[in-house]
């Protein structure tokens, strides 16, 4: 494997100090950087990822009553966006916090939680303005006694408002927002569910719609763990007539009844377990058809594909709504197998083909498709389940086009069509 490194992010891989206002980028790169295993983990949190030493000690100076987690937004801040829809979500679980959260943007500043003295809030306020140029959502955890700890970035915020709440950081699902996912996470939210997955995970269901549809949810989840900060990482609404499921901003089904949901989202949360090791798993979409065979496909084609579903389903052809696609990787020469797939009745299909996404500009070589493809493994990973993918990807099929190409070649690469 190689990768692509842009010149300004070279210099710090190789020890340059990032200026103030590269610092969440810096931060974004380094866990990127860990993830393909150019750096290690343990590396992360070295002098260069530290704030400048006079806002530490700013921060150390500041004698606080309880722990208060400091955050400092920002109104031009995607994640931001995400932080605070997740924080309405989690609106009663704050009410109840034995502790402060101090919200930071512009010209406001919000108190959720405990109370503090007003001239130490005063302090905290002038501590998170300042903080504000090393990267937004970001800020300071405070503790009676300790030295504070500087927090960037919505995975880290989110963990250290789980953690306050009295939930693990380590076992709850914490994904990054996208464009398309902050219109549906920003619109308001009539409850929040946290169901528990394999291995104990937990993860945060955003609920909206009246008829029954949270006692639909629960159905499926049971009661939930409640009183736990949970980011939202499932949307379940019922706008009109149909059960619409989304993970972020992705579209997953649109139910057509109570069971159909009811189905599509047990199988979701069971993606969510631990992963079985002897499985790669992948960033991609998948689609089965009734035969037993499946295609992989890229996951930004998912909601396109899924408000077509109907017209697939026809041909045969049903989505695979789990938000990881897994393979068992067999011997060399073989194809590769799609496990736990709830739309093949022996929960596995036997990979025939891949439907890839087009070059943007010029095109690619059988080579470049390839290694695209492989690209889709999740991080971390193995060399070498990395290599026994791109072993098995050699005997596979490989189709270019866009979404809507795709959606005609899987109708028509069908016996009943």
């Amino acid at each position: 494997m190689a990768a692509f490194i842009a010149p300004a992010a070279m210099v710090w891989l190789q020890g340059k100090e990032p200026a103030a206002e590269d610092h969440a980028a810096y931060q974004q790169c380094l866990e990127r950087w860990s993830a393909a295993g150019l750096v290690h983990a343990g590396n992360t949190q070295s002098a260069l990822a530290a704030a400048p030493t006079r806002m530490r000690v700013l921060a150390d100076d500041v004698a606080v009553p309880h722990r208060v987690l400091v955050v400092a937004m920002s109104p031009e801040c995607g994640f931001c966006t995400q932080l605070s829809a997740d924080l309405a979500a989690n609106a009663s679980v704050l009410t109840r916090l034995n502790a402060s959260v101090l919200l930071i943007e512009d010209v406001r500043d919000d108190l959720l939680g405990l109370p503090v003295p007003p001239q130490v809030r005063a302090r905290l306020v002038a501590l998170g303005r300042e903080t504000a140029c090393l990267g937004t959502p970001g800020g300071w955890l405070l503790s009676p006694g300790r030295p504070a700890r500087f927090v960037v970035g919505l995975p880290d915020v989110s963990a250290e408002l789980i953690q306050l709440s009295g939930g693990n950081a380590v076992t709850t699902v914490i994904e990054a927002p996208t464009s398309c996912s902050l219109k549906v996470t920003e619109a308001p939210v009539d409850a929040l569910v946290t169901a528990r997955v394999g291995g104990g995970r937990a993860v945060g269901i955003a609920v909206r719609g009246g008829d029954g549809i949270l006692e639909l949810v629960r159905s499926v989840t049971g009661e939930g763990y409640q009183g736990v900060y949970a980011p939202v990482t499932l949307t379940v609404e019922r706008p009109q007539s149909l059960y619409l499921l989304y993970r972020g901003g992705e579209l997953l089904t649109r139910a057509r009844t109570a069971d159909d949901l009811s189905h599509t989202l047990a199988q979701v949360l069971a993606g969510y377990g631990v992963p079985d090791p002897s499985e790669t798993t992948l960033l991609c979409a998948a689609a089965v058809h009734r035969d037993g065979r499946a295609v992989l496909l890229p996951r930004n084609w998912l909601s396109d594909l899924v408000v077509h579903s109907t017209r697939l389903e026809r041909a045969g052809w049903r989505l695979c709504p789990r938000p990881f696609t897994t393979l068992r990787l067999p011997p060399s020469g073989g194809k590769p197998v799609l496990t736990g797939s709830p739309a093949s009745r022996e929960g596995e299909s036997l990979v025939t083909s891949v439907l890839s996404q087009s070059a943007s500009t010029g095109s690619w070589t059988r080579a470049q498709l390839l290694a695209q493809i492989v690209n889709w493994i999740r991080r971390p990973a193995t060399p070498d389940s990395v290599y026994s993918l791109a072993d098995s990807l050699q005997t596979l099929p490989v189709r270019v086009g866009t979404w809507s190409q795709a959606l005609d070649h899987l109708r028509a690469d069908s016996p009943a069509t």
